[in-house]
């Protein structure tokens, strides 16, 4: 049986044909082998072999055209009347430059809506959002318009109407959510009628996330179809703002930060609450907002380097413009805080703002409201705020100070106690022991010379936006002291006995009408929940002995009155927000956080 050989294959033969670029470049011999000639194969470079008759037009030939194209652009900008322009250029805001004219611009007519001319593709905003932060647009006058954000994301600013209702829902209770800057500075400037972007006015980030919030607010109300078109606009703004040469893009987009972080906070969206609070950390550090005013002489941190030269946060042009920057470090801090007690375990309660090294020499906050000229004497300086506030030197707190200024510190003692309990255990060393048992003896004692200090909680009128901020300070200090002996309560007697205090202080309003109060901060919800766990806790042990102990009954029903009230303020609140973390472990949703209060009390 013969087997058939099949016949051998000859590889096909390569084409020649004309030198290749790179050789007629380099002027030597090509043999013309396709794909790859000769010399190439011999000698490879960087350059692939191209060939002038390719299918499509080599990459040489591309560059070519591309300087033949360019050298003629640039002809015909050097002699503009010889030639006829290939794009004609309009200037979209050639009807508002009698208003840039003004020094004080009108503001919108709710019944005359504004409508703008249409963003050219060509607009100041493509150039600027390539350059590094700083490098276009930094000397933009404020009578002049900046480059327009807008045309990056594809959203046209909402009608006036929508505008003015969102402030209106939003203004009452910003300083709850971080607002650090002048409202009614804010709000006019909001309302001008220049276009989204215009220096004038806020950064369109800033703006969307105000509206955001307006919308927030008034939901059921208003349709649901909006909160997430907002959402989406502002982070696409807030993520584009310091590429522009808005004159207040750091403040404003910080401003915009801290409003997003408590926006995901009170929604229960944490990861992103977390990414957004260290945005906001950033750019506070990153500006040296922790160092004005500062005793110390230190060169102005570094935000942006122009012209090889390095270009810092430019300084305040007036007293308030100062004041806002001296808030929004303030507001950071505070918000901070808020982040990590809430969202982290206990033995990692720390971050940034307490890295070694970290002195904070920015002088305390003030309170809006009351601002006026002259409120930081010139010589005022300051060094080591917090540090000197830790070691005892409590400043000004009680009546006449500054609400803003005993919420931080307030908020600084709530901190460092959930520190101090994550930092505690059984095992620990004597010497390690030692040095707990001294730093909780010092938070202690700060906490009740701060409470003594502060004094009962006044009767406010509930219209009054202080009353919220110092409800927010009266439950901080009370949740600082439970922070730090809830984990002793089983053990010793005294402990529990400040843990109950402090809850029975943090539930008792005695007239105040919690429904008027409107929109609180989302962390009153953390606070709210350590004080009922307290008393469930208690009222559990009360009944274990409440066959052998006569005031047992008594107790309880003083126990459950208070837990009572402790349960409706959460009931009121459950709906403000979707963070309401217990105050021994990790963050639920209010209504989980609702029913686990009411199941524990149930199993008891």
């Amino acid at each position: 049986m013969s087997s058939k050989v099949s016949p051998t294959r000859h590889p096909k033969p390569l084409k020649r044909g004309k030198a290749c670029m790179n050789c007629r470049f380099l002027k030597i011999k090509c043999d013309g082998l396709k794909p790859i000639c000769g010399p190439c194969q011999l000698h490879p470079r960087d350059d692939e072999c191209e060939y002038a008759d390719g299918p499509g037009r080599s990459r040489t030939k591309v560059l070519e055209d591309t300087v033949t194209r360019l050298e003629a652009r640039l002809l015909e900008l050097e002699n503009p009347e010889g030639s006829t322009p290939s794009v004609t250029l309009h200037d979209p805001y050639q009807s508002y430059k009698a208003h840039r004219l003004s020094k004080s611009p009108p503001l919108h007519l709710p019944d005359s809506p504004l409508v703008f001319s249409p963003l050219s593709p060509f607009s100041p905003t493509s150039t600027a959002s390539s350059l590094p932060s700083g490098s276009s647009g930094s000397s933009t006058s404020p009578n002049q318009p900046g480059p327009i954000p807008t045309s990056s994301v594809g959203f046209e600013e909402p009608p006036i109407s929508s505008l003015q209702t969102s402030l209106d829902n939003f203004l009452p209770h910003a300083q709850q959510f971080g607002f650090f800057l002048h409202a009614p500075t804010f709000r006019a400037s909001a309302l001008l009628a220049f276009p989204l972007g215009h220096p004038s006015r806020p950064t369109p980030g800033l703006l969307n996330a105000v509206q955001l919030f307006g919308v927030h607010f008034s939901q059921p109300d208003s349709p649901t179809n909006q909160e997430r078109p907002l959402l989406i606009r502002t982070l696409q703004h807030v993520a584009t703002d310091l590429l522009g040469g808005h004159p207040n893009k750091i403040i404003h987009t910080l401003q915009a930060e801290v409003l997003l972080a408590y926006y995901f906070l009170r929604v229960g969206s944490l990861l992103e609450a977390k990414v957004h609070t260290g945005s906001a950390i950033s750019l506070a550090l990153g500006s040296g907002l922790h160092k004005i005013r500062s005793a110390n002489v230190t060169s102005p941190s570094t935000i942006a380097i122009i012209n090889d030269q390095p270009y810092a946060l430019p300084p305040p042009i007036n007293d308030l413009q100062e004041a806002e920057r001296i808030n929004g470090f303030w507001s950071v801090l505070m918000l901070h805080k808020f982040i990590t007690v809430a969202l982290e375990a206990p033995p990692h309660v720390c971050g940034a703002l307490e890295a070694p090294g970290m002195q904070i020499d920015t002088p305390w906050p003030i309170d809006m409201d009351n601002f006026q000229e002259g409120i930081f004497p010139q010589e005022l300086q300051s060094n080591s705020t917090v540090r000197a506030f830790l070691n005892g030197y409590l400043g000004d707190v009680g009546e006449g100070a500054s609400h803003f200024e005993m919420a931080a510190k307030a908020a600084i003692l709530f901190h460092r106690a959930a520190h101090l309990t994550g930092q505690w255990s059984p095992t620990l060393a004597p010497r390690d022991r030692s040095a707990y048992e001294a730093a909780a003896r010092s938070v202690n004692v700060l906490i009740d010379a701060f409470r003594n200090k502060l004094g009962p909680m006044p009767r406010f009128n509930t219209r009054d936006p202080s009353i919220r901020t110092t409800l927010l300070t009266h439950a901080l200090i009370d949740a600082a002291s439970i922070k730090l002996h809830c984990i002793f309560a089983y053990a010793y007697s005294s402990s529990k006995q400040i843990c109950l205090s402090a809850a029975r202080n943090m539930v008792n309003y005695g007239d105040l009408n919690l429904q008027e109060l409107g929109h609180m901060n989302p962390i009153i919800g953390n606070l709210w929940m350590s004080a009922n766990l307290i008393f469930v806790d208690e009222i559990s042990r009360v009944r274990q002995v409440k066959e052998t102990y006569p005031e047992a009954a008594a107790i309880e029903d003083e126990l459950m009155e208070s837990y009572r009230h402790g349960l409706n303020a959460m009931s009121l609140f459950s709906h403000e927000g979707k963070l309401m973390p217990e105050c021994y472990a990790y963050s639920y949703l209010p209504e989980h956080q609702l029913s686990k209060v009411q199941d524990s009390f149930a199993a008891i």
